[in-house]
């Protein structure tokens, strides 16, 4: 993991991503830190990550994904 990223202010987002509940608060959270389609593209690239560690093809997550 890159030592760039371990900052007090990540740090502080990370415990705070912790600390939701249930996923009605996550959109609240995403919702006021996120614009929309920084959020759409965060899903997206979660996505593409999940199937990458199912071993899909690249053609299988462009397909889906459209990324």
């Amino acid at each position: 993991m890159s030592k760039k990223i371990h900052t007090e202010a990540v740090d502080q987002l990370f415990e705070a991503i912790l600390s939701l509940k249930n996923k009605e608060e996550c959109y609240i959270f995403f919702e006021d830190v996120c614009t929309i389609n920084e959020l759409l593209s965060l899903s997206q690239r979660f996505e593409v990550a999940r199937m990458l560690r199912e071993k899909k093809t690249y053609l299988e997550i462009s397909e889906k994904t459209g990324a």
